[in-house]
């Protein structure tokens, strides 16, 4: 709760994503029927000669890993009992700890901003990691180690800030999708490395094939050539057009949080900004890349952080889930392009052609999506009132309406129902 009493959230894009995903659940199973179908029984015309890979069935396999995953990650969070006895076995967490003074200190403070937010702990452990796990459907609990103890002694301005930034997920209810255990969000994070995988085992059965068969034919040697360039950055497309949307309700859910953050304690400000900027930085690339699956970029952070207060932050927030609808539109776009490249090259379908025959399914796409930018300009509009109950359904806490920012959500609105009624028509 912050100090004036008034509601801090946001809409909760991450949310609005997963319900629209279980919405589609019927059409969700008959996709997996088909993967599975496709995978016990490939018919694809060029694998028809390659007899190993056929043989293996793996053909399809980087085609509906994705939508298989994100269907078994989301179906998780359905049952939060299994993550509790996951998380608090793995990091032996205990709420049978010894009340020294400084967890005294951590309960008042979390009691002062989130009285139902049960405290687990593991004192032994030198993890200085704070995270919330679910408990229940709305009971959550939050993790505190021995190296956060030592923090909070030693600075504990920039220790409250990390744990106003867990009681943030808290009030908006993220502790169900987000964080240790959430098989979630460990799919959305290693998917890409599992269908790497499967291309590369792909690639070489293909490889042994032509070794074996047809390594005489210039021809099939070409074309195996391009299939190794070609087909990765096809199931790239594809992939990325799979995560986009709950990646980006992702990040949506730690900007929330950090507003929160920043909202909660004004005359700290500049002090959260300090914490901000002590954000881990990845020193690889590869643990860089998957760092932005589950977090925004830091410099977005920042910027979002500095500019909290002003209307530019609330409206970048508020579009930042409906942009990335258009950024799936263009991968959609990218995938149909990618997968027509050797089409291209050896000239068997020319580009009139391909736009003949794309131009229907794209228009049919962005008309059957209409209704969902309705439904974004439904949301936003009323979310200033809805925040109240939304906080109040997995926290308890009884907060008044803010309005201060109304028109930035009114302007965002009307954009949104402009943008429905153009891809409607």
């Amino acid at each position: 709760m912050s100090e004036n009493g008034k509601c801090q959230s946001l809409p909760p894009w991450l949310w609005i994503w997963f319900v629209f995903y279980i919405r589609l659940l019927p059409a969700q199973i008959e996709l997996l029927k088909e993967n599975i179908s496709s995978f016990l029984y490939s018919t694809d015309p060029t694998y028809a000669n390659w007899t190993l890979v056929s043989r293996f069935k793996l053909v399809n396999a980087p085609a509906w890993i994705p939508s298989i995953f994100l269907y078994i990650g989301v179906l998780s969070v359905l049952f939060p009992f299994i993550r509790t006895y996951y998380v608090e076995k793995k990091y032996k967490l205990t709420e049978n700890y010894t009340r020294i003074p400084a967890i005294i200190e951590i309960e008042d403070f979390l009691k002062l901003y989130a009285p139902n937010l049960k405290i687990k702990t593991n004192l032994l452990s030198q993890s200085e990691e704070v995270f919330i796990y679910p408990i229940g459907y709305r009971k959550t609990g939050i993790a505190i180690f021995g190296k956060f103890i030592k923090s909070w002694r030693s600075d504990k301005e920039s220790a409250q800030e990390i744990l106003l930034h867990e009681i943030g997920h808290y009030r908006n209810g993220d502790a169900l999708i987000l964080g240790a255990g959430s098989l979630f969000e460990f799919v959305v994070k290693h998917s890409i490395g599992i269908i790497a995988f499967f291309i590369l085992i792909q690639m070489v059965l293909v490889f042994f094939d032509l070794t074996e068969s047809s390594f005489h034919n210039i021809h099939v040697v070409i074309m195996f050539f391009l299939y190794s360039l070609t087909d990765p950055i096809i199931i790239l497309f594809q992939t990325l057009s799979f995560f986009t949307l709950p990646i980006a309700g992702v990040w949506s859910a730690e900007l929330n949080a950090d507003r929160f953050m920043l909202t909660s304690k004004m005359d700290t400000t500049k002090n959260s900004l300090n914490v901000m900027g002590k954000l881990k930085k990845e020193k690889s690339l590869k643990k860089l890349l998957l760092a932005q699956i589950t977090h925004p970029p830091n410099t977005l952070r920042r910027w979002m952080a500095v500019h909290s207060s002003e209307e530019k932050s609330v409206l970048l927030f508020l579009f930042f889930y409906p942009l990335a609808h258009l950024f799936q539109l263009l991968l959609f776009i990218m995938y149909a392009l990618s997968s027509n490249i050797l089409s291209f090259i050896f000239k068997t379908r020319d580009m009139q052609e391909f736009l003949d025959f794309f131009n229907p399914i794209l228009i049919d796409y962005i008309h059957r999506w209409s209704f969902t930018w309705l439904l974004f300009s439904i949301v936003v509009i009323l979310w200033p009132i809805l925040a109240v109950y939304w906080v109040r359904l997995f926290s308890g806490l009884r907060e008044t309406y803010n309005l201060e920012n109304y028109k930035s959500y009114f302007l965002s609105a009307l954009v949104l129902f402009c943008v429905f009624v153009l891809s409607y028509s």
